[in-house]
């Protein structure tokens, strides 16, 4: 059995409005494991607005503390390996 796979848009994970979907394979044994649902268009144009207008803070934010941020992205990480 296969589990949707959702996008996140701007801190929200939505479902994808296209009309594609991209099946992700165990490499294992080739079973599907998720299936995702491409964005539609209009939903790719959310997405890069939110990341630019979040871009336009981000580069503010001094080295250290990006930098204290993607530490923490990398504990998570091994965490849940």
């Amino acid at each position: 059995m296969s589990v949707p796979v959702r996008h996140l848009i701007a801190g929200a994970f939505v479902e994808g409005l296209g009309a594609q979907r991209i099946p992700v394979s165990n490499p294992l044994d080739n079973s599907t494991l998720a299936e995702i649902a491409c964005a539609s268009a209009e939903q790719i144009e959310q997405a890069v607005a939110s990341a630019r207008e979040t871009f336009a803070s981000w580069k503010e934010t001094p080295v250290s503390e990006r930098a204290r941020v993607m530490l923490r992205y990398q504990a998570l990480l091994k965490e849940h390996h």
